[in-house]
């Protein structure tokens, strides 16, 4: 039973954390499609949540 409640614990994580990076790839694709919209980068952090840091530097790519 250990065994069983330790893998299901690790496929929890997994998922959470799989959750976790599409959702900040999603981030950075919308924040890339704003800029081609030319919207201002600090905008595009607040519509986001991304900071204007990691918008500037989606900018820099």
């Amino acid at each position: 039973m250990l065994l069983e409640a330790r893998l299901l614990d690790e496929r929890r994580e997994a998922k959470a954390e799989g959750f976790a990076e599409g959702k900040a790839k999603e981030k950075t694709a919308t924040a890339k499609r704003l800029l081609s919209m030319g919207l201002s980068v600090g905008d595009i952090a607040k519509a986001t949540s991304l900071s204007i840091e990691q918008v500037e530097a989606i900018k820099a790519e």
